[in-house]
This record gives structure tokens, sequence and C-alpha cells, in this order.
């Protein structure tokens, strides 16, 4: 998947990128607009978790990142959804990966029963520990809790994509792949969970 184009040095959010989407605070690395082989995939990463050198690394320099905390949708913002989308057509986006990192100071801190932070993300990571404790976090170790937590969330947030009126119909109608990735053992490890894209 080594690609030849090189990333634009900044971050610059959907609205500098395409005068046509509406501004939030949820920032996207763009490349460069030569063409690109296909299949073409955007990233979703949490900006806390310093992943993207890491991918980079793997996947090559011209990655579209877009950042979120958790990598996480907020599906009631209709504006942001609609910028997402923006970006998805505009780009001729072909696959959506979803990345969770199990050094997330966030999952780590839900599975260490320690949050330090108070936003929607983190809620609804801490949601998802005590409702699956028992199915699902009972008896492991904190390594394999972390793993399950990223596991969880991707699943999470994927289906709140596919469930939103404005990104599930554009991802079903182009037939856009979705795919999990949890990065482990020191960002070693690369673990790719195959996703529905369909609801």
């Amino acid at each position: 998947m080594q690609r030849n184009k090189k990333l634009l040095n900044q971050r610059v959010s959907f609205q500098h990128a395409y005068g046509e989407c509406q501004s939030f605070q949820t920032n996207v690395i763009l490349p460069t607009k030569d063409k690109v082989d296909m299949p073409k995939p955007l990233f979703i990463i949490c900006p806390f978790s310093c992943v993207e050198p890491v991918l980079q690394k793997e996947l090559g320099d011209s990655i579209l990142f877009l950042t979120s905390p958790m990598a996480s949708i907020d599906t009631s913002d209709t504006n942001f959804l609609s910028a997402i989308k923006c970006i998805l057509k505009t780009e001729e986006i072909t696959e959506i990966k979803i990345v969770n990192s199990t050094s997330c100071r966030f999952i780590n801190s839900v599975v260490n029963n320690n949050p330090k932070a108070n936003f929607r993300a983190l809620e609804i990571l801490e949601d998802l520990y005590q409702k699956n404790y028992n199915s699902d976090f009972k008896g492991l170790n904190i390594k394999e809790q972390s793993y399950k937590m990223a596991e969880l969330n991707i699943s999470y947030q994927t289906l709140e994509i596919l469930q939103s009126n404005i990104l599930g119909s554009y991802i079903l109608k182009k037939d856009i792949e979705m795919e999990g990735l949890i990065i482990s053992e020191n960002n070693t490890h690369f673990n790719y969970l195959q996703l529905t894209h369909k609801v």
C-alpha cells in the first residue's frame, strides 16, 4: 500500500479544505491532489494516541486521517456528518478504517477504573465497559482488557456510523468497506477487524 504522494504538513479543518463543508473542531490531514491508486482509505484515529507516524511508517506517507477523540463520531451533529460525507465524496474514499490503540490513555483509564476526563467519548467507553464486564472483561488481565475495550469501541463506532442517516446511507450506496484496526504491543502489532458495511 505504499504511495508516492506527500502529505500536507499542516492539519486543516474540513471548511478550510472544502469551502462547501461546515466548520467543526475535528481535523483531517489531507494528501496532495495527485492521482492515487485504489483502494483509497480514510483512517479515523484518536489524536491523543499519536498513531499517525506509526501508520505512515507501516503503510506509507500518503494516508488520509480524520482525528477525533477515541476515533469517535458524534452522529447527533448533522454538520459534522455532512462534512465527513463531503470528504468521502470529494476524496473518493473506498474504505473507512477505525483505529484504536491499546496504549490509549482513555482506554487504560477505563479498564483501570480511573477515568480522568469528562467528555462524551470517554462516557461511551465507561458504559461499554460496565455493560459488558461480565461477558467480555471478567477474568482478563489489564492488557487483555485494553484490547477488548478497543475492539468493543470500534464495533460501537461502526454501528453508530452505519445507522446514521447521512453517513450510513452514503456508505451503503457507494459500497464503502468498513474495517477496524487495533494497534498493540507498543505499536508493533497491527490487528485488523473485518467489519460489515451493511446494517
